[in-house]
């Protein structure tokens, strides 16, 4: 597909499949890459936690880049799960081709991958615990597992600079290529841009980021839970119980239902929606479990 075909308008008047949310997440994209693209030359992976301390506290406005980076990712998060609610409401999937669909669709676990290996960069304490889990998941992938946690972590355990790599390059890379497809133009609109910069470095202001103590550092004794981030606390939870694979396998489910949906019609549609939806209720349920749990 070329340049041109990415920026003219969808033919005939219709309504583009990318839709007001889908345009700004656009540009909580590009907000987040280029606040990204500045914390570059300040970030060490060989002394993760070091650099993003010496980043708050010896940069001035440093904090403040920083959040505005993380806001602006969790921004791309919401507004992207808020798209794909509008788009399933409007039903106007089809507007897509299905190869586009499928796709588009992978933009979920590709936006969860960017936003872990953001959080596993920290080098605090909660990431440290959420590097191994990371690697022991991929482990568990069948035939491809061993090459696959090399791929994404690196062959030297405890190092992050593959993570870094990846989150820096790889992972935004494809978001880009994949969001610039679905939403049919390369760069986001001005007045989305501008609304999600705007958002972003509101919440920048507001609401600071802290980071966590260094690995190894218990306040509260060995026996509490650390919490990952936020948006995957219901796999936090899940994994309690469920077995390793289960952290692969529940996404790939949800990729399937949700890329299926295109071709549906009637009750077979209504069947993938509504599976669907019990996976983000056991989400939810998970989530609710391990924030008890860590009381």
């Amino acid at each position: 597909m070329g340049g041109s075909a990415l920026t003219e308008a969808p033919p005939g008047g219709a309504r583009s499949p990318s839709g007001d949310l889908g345009r700004l997440a656009f540009g909580f994209l590009a907000v987040s890459a280029l606040s990204g693209l500045a914390l570059v030359p300040f970030f060490s992976p060989a002394h993760a936690l070091e650099s993003l301390e010496r980043l708050h506290d010896g940069m001035p406005w440093g904090f403040f880049l920083r959040a505005l980076h993380a806001y602006s990712s969790f921004g791309l998060l919401v507004t992207t799960v808020a798209h794909l609610v509008q788009v399933l409401a409007r039903r106007t999937e089809r507007q897509l081709s299905a190869g586009a669909w499928w796709r588009s669709v992978l933009l979920f676990p590709l936006t969860f991958l960017a936003l872990l290996s953001g959080f596993v960069l920290r080098g605090d304490a909660a990431a440290a615990e959420a590097l191994p889990v990371w690697s022991r998941i991929a482990e568990t992938v069948p035939f491809l597992g061993p090459e696959l946690q090399r791929l994404l972590l690196g062959v030297i355990p405890g190092d992050v600079g593959a993570i870094s790599l990846h989150h820096a390059g790889t992972f935004t890379f494809l978001l880009w290529l994949i969001t610039a497809e679905h939403g049919r133009r390369l760069v986001p609109d001005a007045r989305s841009l501008v609304l999600a910069g705007l958002v972003s470095a509101a919440l920048a202001g507001a609401v600071p980021l802290t980071l966590g103590p260094p690995p190894g550092a218990s306040p509260s004794g060995a026996a509490q839970i650390l919490l990952g981030p936020w948006y995957l606390l219901g796999l936090q939870g899940a994994l309690v119980d469920l077995p390793v694979p289960s952290a692969w396998l529940a996404p790939l489910l949800l990729v399937l239902l949700l890329g299926f949906v295109r071709g549906a019609d009637g009750r077979a549609r209504r069947l993938l929606l509504v599976l669907a939806g019990a996976w983000v209720a056991a989400w939810v349920g998970f989530t609710a479990r391990i924030l008890l749990l860590a009381r």
